[in-house]
């Protein structure tokens, strides 16, 4: 179970065999492409690869997933994969667009054997930072600073992915458009959202259109639960998330490996705190850490009330296989 709860990061350069071994000897859920991958018959082989350690630890397939946005946020760069423009490029014109793109590109990703998207961006860019917002504003990932206005482009988003067989991740929660640095390289701390901030209706947009995922965030909400980063937070995840917002599928961790807004705490504490506030499906880019973090969930699930946990959050990741592709 403790496997379950867990994704390993593959760039192209990794070993693909020794990706599988990890997916196959520690029962991952699967693992997520980084970096470029720009050759199509490399991204099937690692995603057959995949598919075929999980059975071999008798898993019915991976979840293989990818940052697959648009603009200057997308893995899978090969000639079968439409060149997308950016959100923000989008946002300037029909949903309508970005929901036959979206359905394209699921399609595509669907072909090649992955079946999931991290993806899309319901962050709302706070229009006083612009491009000051390192970590969406300044990479042009946000559809635009109006909450309404994304709203449309993310259900739109997640029909067209969804409608193609391919599950979706909406992030980053509670939202990273009030930032100013990228949490994948330095601590960041939001001073404005709130649990009633207009911003989140992106977010219910895309659990509303039917995401199966929600990524929640490594930033501070210091009006929201001062004390942790969201992914540590059950004010965040268990209260707001899945009290308030009603949200009752796979909530996904942003990366807890290799981003530097987590480094403090112990990589074998991380996705034990994680599940411990309300999530299930760990994000860990760094390879070397996955048997760290499952050790952790197994030596916590000593505790009867963290192996309740546990079991619950690997048979929601569970049910997510079982709906999707590959």
């Amino acid at each position: 179970m403790a496997g379950r709860c867990l994704m390993v990061g593959m760039t192209p350069e990794a070993d693909v065999d020794e990706i599988a071994e990890l997916v196959r000897r520690h029962h991952l859920a699967g693992a997520f492409m980084l970096g470029s991958w720009t050759s199509t018959s490399a991204i099937k082989e690692a995603a057959s690869s995949l598919h075929r350690a999980a059975r071999a630890a008798g898993a019915t397939r991976a979840l293989v997933a990818a940052d697959q946005e648009g603009g200057l946020v997308h893995n899978l760069r090969s000639e079968a994969f439409t060149e997308v423009p950016s959100a923000e490029r989008l946002g300037r014109g029909d949903p309508a667009t970005c929901r036959r793109l979206s359905a394209t590109t699921g399609s595509q990703m669907a072909r090649a054997g992955l079946n999931m998207v991290l993806a899309p961006v319901a962050d709302v860019v706070d229009p006083d930072l612009g491009a000051d917002n390192a970590p969406i504003g300044a990479l042009h990932r946000g559809y635009g600073t109006d909450p309404q206005l994304v709203s449309r482009f993310v259900t739109a988003a997640v029909q067209g992915f969804t409608g193609s067989g391919v599950a979706t991740s909406i992030k980053h929660f509670p939202g990273l458009g009030a930032v100013g640095t990228n949490t994948d390289l330095g601590s960041a701390t939001d001073r404005t959202t709130a649990a009633s901030s207009p911003g989140l209706a992106s977010f219910r947009a895309g659990i509303s259109a039917g995401s199966q995922t929600v990524m929640v965030s490594s930033a501070v909400y210091s009006r929201i639960d001062p004390a942790s980063p969201a992914v540590f937070s059950s004010k965040v995840v268990t209260d707001l998330l899945r009290g308030r917002m009603g949200f009752s599928g796979v909530v996904v961790s942003d990366d807890l490996g290799a981003a530097k807004a987590v480094a403090e705490t112990p990589a074998r504490r991380r996705a034990t705190r994680f599940l411990q506030a309300g999530g299930d499906l760990v994000l860990c880019a760094d390879p070397s850490l996955v048997a760290t973090m499952a050790s952790g969930l197994v030596d916590a699930a000593s505790d009867s009330s963290f192996a309740t946990t546990l079991a619950a959050s690997a048979g929601r990741v569970d049910k997510l296989v079982a709906r999707v592709g590959g």
